[in-house]
């Protein structure tokens, strides 16, 4: 084994350790790094790797393995990317006296500066700058977005070991094969995807990421108010950075580089190593407002604790003055007395369950891996580069590259991902379960002794009642009826009545502490839209729709309460559907069309003439004054969907469209005349979204009343 000169030592053992090289002698790998063949860079996060100004005196672009952190590449504007340079050769060539003279808080990420990321690697990655700004037919530049441990390897070397090593050769070859790849596939609306993975620094930020499902939230704000609840000031904002149907709303994200720690002069900002999360020192931050002003992504507020302050938050200073973090002075942590506090939302580590998920209703609020949702490499690539490329790649696996499902259709998750959450996930299936089944034991024993009363249960009773055991079956028969005031009709009113109150008083349920230690906000809000459906119901049974006296007031004001309620619910979902994500999702829809229409002329015709007169339709209904209409065209235009489908997927097997295709044309064509909705929902959807309380909530309040008077009535003149 060769010598290896001092202080190289780090280089070494880095190299020697990286799957790539598994196998190269040992002697190869002290040349390399002796010689300048094999050369190791250590960057800060947001410094330049390669860029075109460096280049362009004609060298040949190296080859890059990141050994350890993360690598973007993007395209910048030629001033941008000078005067950021610029400041990257003064770092670099400044003294230690004038770095520590650096101010510590940073520019802002390059990653937001960049007028389009373009490409992405991580650990293990290896890629030919060169190649990959040919491929994309523009200068590239490569910065990192982490701090990180990179090996330049020279061309030369490359060769000479090659010509030693087959098996490096072949490794090498698979590497940059897959990352020339990698940049060919990230097109269309993968190219958003990945431009937004990087920019909002999600590519850098720990295992969980914060989501809001945008189909699901019905906009309560109850996660807002819970967080505010438990610290005084709220650590999270709803309306952060929205892709398509999430929306990755201001909190904290746990980076891992934690920009936020090294402006801080105290020391009243750390990373926890054990719970894996970054905490503020309450008892010793000093509001300089340093950490805030670092991070970039506006997860740290400063929360003023002076009552003649602006921001005072009385709820926030009592919570820091009983665990006596504002004291100051001899013997204490603080020296001067505090303004403000920075104040940051730390995953609720010291509690059992994050506030914000388990307040959320709907389960609108998840956590997920970030990598899950935007998987930038499929498992197969990941698995390759952590084991030196000692395989070759699958066509399945370009398929599961930055998938655009979660975006443009919802991720469908309820039960809180991966956050801590207290929240039973099977008692409100139990609720519906057993409100349904008792309507349906209700309704059958109506319709029994209706159609079929030898069958009913009352006849079984009346049958064996001694006072009439021994009339005809003809007589008996004569006693087994359902009217409004008999036995059935009765309890079939109070459980009605029951529900209804139960839902009607939801929001006081969701406010009060003892109701939510009773049970969660996700179970009230499913107990109050099963209460709020099944009650009519029961309702509507114990009338036996006789409306015929001024009790049917009431039924109609029940009426209108859940048809008003449904359509609220209903807007809910549609309106984050329609307005949210459909520029993304037409993007990936239109690339796809485009590659069936050479091939395919006459039927993507077809298509084409289906989605011009839907459009023209939805601009009619747009350019209509009434907002009932637009919401019945909504609603029918759901309705009629599946039929549609079908139809449209006859024409296209007619044209000759074998199966897949047409299946995935139809599917396609569908959610473009779903996107062409927005021309109807833009501008008023969001009238009908705010305007159904209007409705709701007063025929709510003339139910009660009238539900009230009726029970008094029916109460006094009842024989008990």
């Amino acid at each position: 084994m060769g010598m290896l000169p001092p202080g190289m030592e780090p280089d070494y053992a880095l190299v020697r350790q990286l799957p790539l090289f598994d196998g190269v002698g040992n002697d190869d790998l002290i040349a390399g790094l002796v010689q300048g063949g094999l050369s190791i860079r250590r960057l800060e996060r947001d410094m330049f790797v390669l860029d075109p100004i460096g280049l362009s005196g004609g060298a040949a672009a190296p080859v890059i393995y990141v050994a350890e952190g993360q690598v973007a590449a993007a395209v910048f504007m030629e001033n941008e990317l000078t005067a950021r340079r610029a400041q990257q050769i003064a770092h670099e060539q400044a003294s230690k006296e004038e770095r520590e003279a650096e101010s510590l808080i940073k520019p802002a990420p390059l990653a937001r500066v960049a007028l389009k990321n373009v490409a992405l690697f991580m650990q293990h990655d290896l890629f030919n700058s060169g190649a990959l700004s040919a491929a994309r037919g523009q200068p590239i530049a490569f910065y990192t977005t982490a701090p990180s441990s990179l090996l330049q390897l020279d061309h030369r070397w490359i060769a000479e070991l090659a010509v030693r090593y087959p098996v490096f050769e072949a490794r090498l070859r698979r590497a940059l094969s897959i990352s020339r790849e990698r940049l060919a596939w990230v097109s269309g609306v993968k190219q958003e995807l990945l431009d937004f993975f990087v920019r909002q620094g999600i590519s850098v930020s720990g295992e969980m990421v914060r989501v809001r499902q945008l189909d699901l939230c019905i906009d309560c704000k109850l996660c807002e108010e819970a967080c505010e609840e438990r610290y005084g000031a709220r650590r999270l904002t709803l309306g952060g950075y929205q892709l398509g149907m999430l929306d990755f709303i201001y909190t904290c994200r746990t980076c891992t580089d934690q920009r936020c720690i090294d402006p801080c002069a105290y020391d009243s900002i750390k990373y926890d190593l054990t719970k894996r999360e970054v905490v503020i020192n309450e008892s010793t931050c000093t509001g300089c407002t340093a950490c805030a002003q670092a991070c970039p992504y506006g997860a740290i507020d400063m929360v003023e604790v002076e009552p003649d302050a602006p921001t005072f938050k009385k709820e926030f200073k009592a919570r820091l003055e009983k665990k006596g973090m504002l004291t100051f002075g001899p013997g204490t942590p603080r020296v001067a007395r505090a303004r403000r506090i920075a104040n940051k939302c730390d995953h609720c580590i010291a509690y059992g369950d994050q506030a914000c998920v388990s307040a959320c209703p709907t389960g609108s609020l998840i956590e997920v891996d970030a990598y899950d949702l935007f998987r930038e490499r499929s498992p197969k690539m990941a698995q390759l580069a952590k084991t030196g490329y000692d395989g070759d790649l699958q066509k399945k696996d370009r398929k599961e590259v930055l998938p655009v499902t979660p975006f443009t259709e919802g991720v469908a998750v309820r039960s809180g991902g991966l956050a801590k959450v207290k929240r039973g996930r099977y008692a409100p299936l139990l609720t519906w379960m057993v409100g349904i089944f008792a309507f349906i034991v209700a309704l059958g024993e109506a319709l029994l002794r209706e159609y079929a009363p030898t069958m009913s249960y009352l006849f079984s009773q009346v049958a064996a009642n001694p006072e009439y055991a021994d009339l005809p079956v003809e007589l008996q028969l004569e006693k087994v009826d359902f009217n409004p005031g008999d036995q059935l009709s009765t309890y079939c009113g109070l459980v009605g009545t029951g529900l209804m109150i139960i839902a009607a008083i939801y929001p006081i349920f969701r406010r009060i502490k003892l109701f939510r230690w009773l049970a969660s906000n996700t179970m009230w809000f499913d107990f109050h839209l099963m209460s709020g459906t099944v009650g009519p119901m029961f309702i509507a049974l114990h009338s036996v729709l006789r409306l015929d006296s001024w009790v049917s007031a009431a039924f109609w004001s029940m009426f209108i309460v859940v048809v008003s309620g449904f359509l609220g619910r209903y807007l809910y979902t549609q309106v984050p559907e329609l307005a949210s994500g459909a520029e993304l999702e037409e993007l990936d829809h239109e690339r796809a069309f485009q590659q069936h229409r050479p091939r395919l002329t006459v039927p993507m015709a077809e298509i084409d003439r289906e989605l011009a007169v839907q459009r023209a339709v939805a601009q009619k209904v747009a350019m209509s004054p009434s907002m009932l209409r637009a919401l019945w065209w909504l609603i029918f235009q759901d309705i009629g969907k599946i039929p549609r489908t079908w139809a449209r997927r006859g024409r296209l097997a007619q044209l000759g469209v074998d199966r897949k295709t047409r299946k995935d044309l139809a599917r396609r064509a569908g959610r473009m005349i779903v996107i062409a909705r927005r021309q109807v929902v833009a501008p008023k959807a969001q009238l009908l979204l705010h305007s159904w309380k209007k409705v709701h909530v007063p025929f709510t309040v003339l139910l009660t009343g009238l539900a009230v008077a009726h029970i008094y009535i029916s109460w006094s003149r009842a024989a008990w």
